[in-house]
C-alpha cells in the first residue's frame, strides 16, 4: 500500500529514484526503507503524511489515518 500511494502521488519515474528505499524493500529491511524514505524533498514537502508512510512500512501496520490530511 505504501509504495502504491507514492506512485499514486509522485508517478512511477519520481518513486524508481528512492533507490536506496526500494534496495532494502527488496531486502526486507522495512526500517532501513522507512527511514530513507523520510531522507528525501518529497518527505519535508508533504511533511505529516510522510510520517505516517514511513511507520506503516516499518511496522506492517495500515492506520486508519493514513489517508487523513
Amino acid at each position: 500500500m505504501v509504495l502504491i500511494d507514492m506512485c499514486f502521488n509522485l508517478g512511477l519515474s519520481r518513486l524508481k529514484k528512492f533507490k536506496t528505499t526500494l534496495a532494502a524493500i527488496e531486502t526486507g529491511d522495512f526500517v532501513t526503507a522507512s527511514r530513507e524514505m523520510l531522507n528525501s524533498r518529497r518527505a519535508k514537502q508533504v511533511g505529516t503524511r510522510a510520517e505516517r508512510l514511513s511507520e506503516k512500512m516499518k511496522s506492517h501496520i495500515f492506520p486508519e489515518n493514513l489517508f487523513q490530511s
